[in-house]
Formats: structure tokens, C-alpha cells, sequence
């Protein structure tokens, strides 16, 4: 196994000793850090590691994983997508979580090289003609199809390219489904799953809106709809997620929103995720919808969007397109306008903290909005 980073060379042994040599676990500016920590972490006596979740729906917190829990799951998606030894592997997400520490250990696992970028929203390309596998958020890819030489590089280069952090925008999986040669992959899962447990191809033969699991998962709803995985072979029995689903007769299941997410406005249950697929595509920059106090309903739902100030002078305009696409319950009370939503670091969208700024921000008001 050769590993390539920072314009350097190393065999595997050399590399573990290189990041031992360097790792300063007071250095948290370094991107290079938590490389040389799970490096060093990896290949050390204790049968577990430690992985920090996202933040993306509360506070990051640590767990710990069973090294030979991380090794079956890498052997279950490499086996899904039959990725043999030998090929080049990316990795252009931070190592700080479970993401980039699985694109790691795949590589470990499956006798892959592996090229070792920044993370950065617009990754920098490895110097090489294949890549086997490569795994993205959908930031990074959004600013790469952005570039005009961004999708026949990416097609021409990646042969597997996992997308994973959140939801796809319709317009990027729009773009990604005219790709011929690559296979683009959106995932689902989580920290507590060892990354993502299921998949579904966005191009080519075998598209779907639907994920399908990988080998040895098997999954079922609660009474409130949401998901409920169980994974023996990784020491996961009965775990209820927050994710409300649509389960099919052939095993495939698709994201409907989720629980703690739902906006109880005047007694009507309003799920913010469908009202973003329903506006996906029709709104020129990043939005989401969320939900505040309101005295009289308890909860409205607003509307915030990210770097639009451009689109005040017009606002009627954009609440007519809106009014033309969802129900009335559905139409948010307000839109507010932030200059930038706040992201964890593997580009995830916090909701809460970025909620917390929308009563120090502009915001416009629909005084016509139709009773409920």
C-alpha cells in the first residue's frame, strides 16, 4: 500500500511512523492532525477508536468504535461495489469524522492506495489518470460541476463516488445524472451506524430515488415512522432513528424528513424536509425551512435563505413561486436573509445554531397570509 501526501511518497509502515513524528494533539488549526492521530490511533494496542459526530442536529460528542466493527463495515461496502485491490482511493474529507476516517480504513482493508487531499469545499484533484474511490459532500461536488472542467473530471477520473452529509440538492443530482462513466452514489447513515449503511445510485443503470442496504442491515419503521436499523455484524440492534421513512416491498426506503424536525404550527404537523423538496430546484441560492415560537400558533414555519439579499426588491415575486409549489399550512410566515448559514466542518447544515441567528437579521413578513 502506497499512500501519497503532500507531494510525498510512503509506503505504509513509513507513513505510520511519519504521522507519530508529527502528531500534536494540541495543534487543532492543523489539517493535517487528525491524518496523524487516527493513523497513530489505527495501528496502536487498544481494540477501539474514537469518532466525534457531526453537530449537525446537536451538540458533537464522542463515541467509541470497535476496530473490527469499522473493518466489516468497509468490507460491506467495497464488496457492494466491487472495488478491487490495487486501485487509488481519495480522501478529501476531514479526518476528524467518520466520513474521512472510513475512506481511511477502506483503503487499509481493501489494498487500496490512497492519495490524502485538504478538505476543502473545492477540492484539489490528485495528479493521476483513475481513481477508484472517492467519497464527497455535496458542497464539494456542487463547486466542482460549478467549474467547467469539474464533471468531465470527475467522470473521467472517479470510477465510484460516494456523496454523503446530507441531502441532495435536485439541481446538483440533476447535473450528476448526466455522467456516463463515473457512478454516483448517495448514502445514508451515521456516525453511530460506522457510516453509511445503505445507498442509492443517482446515474446510469440502476438510478433510484431509493436507498438499498447493504449486505447484513436489516431495517423496519416504529410506530412513528421512523427508521429502526439493525446491523448484528457491527453491534447494532434496535436503533431508532430520527429519520421518518416510506418503506418498499423491495427493501429500498426513502427519506421523508425528520421527527425532530416537524413543526407543530396551531395543532398542524408540518414536516420542514418535504417543503425543501418542494422548493428544491425553484429558489436561486442555499435555503432551508425551520420553525419558531409564535404566540398565537405556538410554532410558525419560516423560510431562511443564505446570501440572497439580492432578491429583496423582488420579494413579491418569490412568494408567489412559493405560494404555486406548497399548501397554504405549508407557505412559511417569513423569510429571513443571513449572509452565511453556519456548517460543521464536513459541511453539514446546523439548523439550530443557524436558527439562533434569525432574530438578529432582517426578515420579511407575509401580512397575507391565508388563515389556517
Amino acid at each position: 500500500m502506497n499512500i501519497y501526501f503532500e507531494n510525498k511518497e510512503f509506503d505504509l509502515t513509513h507513513f505510520i511512523s511519519f504521522c507519530r513524528m508529527h502528531l500534536d494533539v494540541n495543534d487543532l488549526d492543523d489539517w493535517r492532525q487528525p491524518i496523524f492521530g487516527f493513523f497513530t490511533e489505527w495501528h496502536n494496542s487498544s481494540d477501539f477508536i474514537t469518532v466525534k459526530t457531526s453537530g449537525s442536529t446537536g451538540e458533537p460528542k464522542l463515541i467509541s468504535i470497535e476496530k473490527k466493527h469499522a473493518v466489516i463495515s468497509a468490507k460491506a461496502t467495497l464488496k457492494f461495489l466491487d472495488i478491487q485491490p490495487g486501485g487509488l482511493a481519495w480522501l478529501c474529507l476531514s479526518a476528524n469524522y467518520i466520513a474521512g476516517k472510513m475512506m481511511i480504513v477502506r483503503a487499509l482493508v481493501g489494498g487500496l492506495d490512497l492519495w490524502i487531499s485538504k478538505a476543502e469545499s473545492l477540492p484539489t484533484f490528485p495528479g493521476v489518470n483513475k481513481i477508484a474511490l472517492a467519497a464527497m459532500v455535496p458542497l464539494q461536488l456542487t463547486n466542482l460541476v460549478e467549474k467547467s472542467y469539474g464533471m468531465s473530471l470527475v467522470d473521467e477520473t472517479i470510477s465510484h463516488v460516494l456523496i454523503g452529509g446530507g441531502a441532495l440538492p435536485k439541481m446538483l443530482e440533476d447535473s450528476l445524472r448526466q455522467l456516463t462513466h463515473a457512478c454516483l452514489w448517495h448514502t445514508y447513515g451515521m456516525t453511530e451506524t460506522i457510516s453509511h449503511i445503505a445507498l442509492r445510485k443517482i446515474n446510469g443503470i440502476g438510478a433510484s430515488p431509493a436507498f438499498s442496504i447493504l449486505p447484513g442491515v436489516l431495517i423496519g419503521k416504529n410506530q412513528k415512522g421512523n427508521l429502526v436499523v439493525e446491523y448484528p455484524g457491527i453491534g447494532i440492534t434496535n436503533l431508532h432513528t430520527n429519520d421518518l421513512v416510506t418503506l418498499f416491498e423491495d427493501g429500498t426506503f426513502t427519506i421523508d424528513g425528520r421527527a425532530d424536525f416537524i413543526i407543530n404550527s396551531g395543532s398542524i404537523k408540518i414536516n420542514p424536509v418535504l417543503i425543501e423538496k418542494k422548493l428544491d430546484g425553484h429558489l436561486p441560492c442555499p435555503f432551508f425551512i425551520t420553525g419558531l415560537p409564535d404566540l398565537h400558533l405556538g410554532e410558525k414555519a419560516v423560510l431562511c435563505m443564505e446570501n440572497a439579499g439580492d432578491l429583496l426588491p423582488g420579494i413579491c415575486g418569490l412568494w408567489k413561486i412559493i405560494e404555486g409549489l406548497v399548501s397554504k399550512p405549508e407557505i412559511p410566515r417569513e423569510i429571513h436573509f443571513l449572509d452565511h448559514f453556519i456548517r460543521s466542518e464536513n459541511g453539514k447544515l446546523k439548523r439550530d445554531s443557524t436558527a439562533i441567528l434569525l432574530n438578529t437579521r432582517a426578515k420579511i413578513t407575509n401580512y397575507n397570509f391565508p388563515q389556517q
